[in-house]
């Protein structure tokens, strides 16, 4: 076992100590915590949100990146809280779907469904709440370096259910899920290498982007979905939209516009919720 992976099960043992309000406000301090000592991704938020906000002062963006670093560290403590989830009668009380037909409706059609969404409040409960609701999801997850942590992150992400499946292997195992009817869920808001990506604008910047959905959805003809986690009093709430209307093209051209409509709709959800989302990542580091 390594030292991260003993201190995350110290931790995690303690969190599933507490209800699921308290894992959050410790969680939250510890986000407050780092966004004092973290120098290097405090600043780096705060570029983000001056690029993304030009018209608002350096005192808003301050507040927003300190929430958002509080909003990381409550996922983080609620992910290690979340075997507690199974426990509940009702766990819509923490993780409320709405929509959730909308995934139903386009499960129903046989081809399964994208649900594209982003690192905005708690991405990980959404994915492990998803299972209580009678949905197959699958998610895609980059796999750790420290092999024993990624286990144990494997074992949390996969207690209720959700299927877990490496990025880096992903096609093969994404395809059939899809053929076999599963919803497959894509993070879809981070810097991508320039080899892998489109430039589609955010924020008004062009920004590399997984086309990782565009191209599933020309393969298969599955519906894609938007949906966004938002912070609420004792929980989130999870938007689901209906399937997006599908750009006309075709190749390349198709590709660029189905993840330029994707990426828009993330934007959407951002402007109204910035300190839901994850500032700290660089997310315009690839440049076209």
């Amino acid at each position: 076992m390594s030292l991260a992976s003993f201190i995350v099960d110290r931790v995690a043992a303690r969190a599933q100590s507490w209800d699921f309000a308290t894992a959050g406000q410790r969680g939250a301090r510890l986000g407050r915590l780092l966004y004092r000592l973290d120098r290097r991704h405090r600043d780096v938020a705060l570029k983000n949100l001056a690029a993304a906000f030009p018209d608002h002062d350096q005192q808003w963006r301050e507040r927003i990146a300190r929430c958002s670093f509080a909003q990381a560290g409550r996922t983080i403590m609620e992910l290690l809280w979340s075997p507690n989830l199974a426990k509940l009668e009702d766990p819509s009380a923490i993780v409320r779907f709405e929509s959730l037909d909308n995934l139903r409706q386009a499960l129903a059609g046989g081809k399964g469904a994208i649900v594209a969404t982003a690192h905005a409040g708690n991405w990980e409960l959404t994915g492990i709440a998803a299972a209580h609701y009678g949905i197959p999801l699958v998610s895609l997850a980059r796999t750790l370096d420290d092999a024993a942590l990624n286990a144990r992150l494997v074992e949390l992400r996969t207690g209720t259910g959700q299927i877990v499946v490496p990025k880096q292997h992903a096609l093969r195992p994404t395809l059939r899920a899809l053929r076999a009817g599963h919803a497959v869920a894509l993070l879809t808001d981070q810097n991508t290498l320039r080899r892998e990506a489109v430039f589609v604008p955010y924020f008004g910047r062009l920004a590399a982007t997984t086309p990782a959905a565009a191209h599933l959805h020309l393969r298969t003809g599955a519906p894609i979905l938007n949906a966004f986690s938002i912070p609420e009093e004792g929980g989130y709430r999870v938007i689901i939209e209906p399937p997006m209307a599908i750009p006309e093209g075709s190749g390349d051209d198709a590709v660029t516009a189905i993840t330029a409509a994707i990426t828009a709709r993330t934007e959407h959800y951002v402007r109204e919720h910035p300190e839901a989302w994850l500032w700290m990542h660089d997310r315009w580091r690839e440049r076209p």
